[in-house]
């Protein structure tokens, strides 16, 4: 995936768009309900779902596969890594690692990144309506960051939130960052928006020389819902 043509179309689709203004409360209330709908279909107490991860990263290609039915230690599983089965040892290995992400988990939901409270118009064409914001991530300079959220025109179902950075970001002692960039891509699958794409791009040093320069790309595929939500 190349992000640098992708980060360049969306700058020049925004060229067309209205400088920000002011969100009515009509559209701050379709944001509000876009997100509080993903947050719903990717809470394991209201959906179930089945789905394999395809993740990219400049050394390292996996496939997992997530089922929520499963206890909540054995719900994810390492499928391949560079086209190659993994064998008892690293299998051993994946679920320690698993078991430690648990323990010192806390579930963020995709509202947690952005604070509604700076959200602003920037504009809309024949598929999107565009809105800014301020993020709010807890390891970073919020002050040096800015995201856009993307929803549907027609359906006002959350679409994209790209998030950048504006300055240089110094998340750890001796680490610079001088591009940073998220992208959360979205879908619809058995009739519920969920996650379709996220990519990271950083580039930086730590210690001075060391290059910290990173893409990872992670994809979401064969969706299956196990237990309705009630309706």
């Amino acid at each position: 995936m190349n992000l640098l043509k992708r980060v360049m179309a969306m700058s020049l689709c925004l060229v067309c768009y209205n400088v920000s203004a002011e969100v009515t409360p009509e559209q701050q209330q379709w944001v509000e309900q876009a997100l509080d709908e993903i947050n719903h279909n990717t809470d394991n107490s209201n959906v179930l779902w089945q789905y394999a991860q395809h993740t990219v990263m400049p050394d390292l290609t996996r496939v997992e596969q997530f089922d929520a039915s499963q206890p909540k230690l054995q719900r994810w599983a390492l499928m391949s890594e560079n086209g190659h089965t993994p064998d008892k040892k690293r299998l051993e290995k994946y679920q320690q690692h698993q078991q430690d992400l648990n323990e010192g988990n806390h579930e963020l939901a995709f509202s947690d990144l952005i604070n509604l409270t700076t959200l602003a118009f920037v504009g809309e064409d024949d598929t999107n309506v565009v809105f800014q914001f301020v993020p709010n991530i807890d390891e970073l300079d919020n002050e040096a960051l800015t995201g856009e959220l993307y929803l549907d025109k027609a359906s006002k179902q959350l679409r994209k939130i790209v998030i950048t950075n504006t300055d240089e970001l110094n998340p750890a002692f001796s680490v610079t960052l001088t591009k940073f960039e998220l992208e959360l891509g979205f879908g619809v699958f058995d009739g519920l928006v969920m996650p379709a794409r996220a990519s990271t791009t950083i580039k930086g040093t730590a210690v001075i020389f060391k290059s910290l320069d990173s893409i990872q790309t992670v994809t979401y595929h064969d969706y299956k819902m196990i237990d309705k939500p009630e309706t």
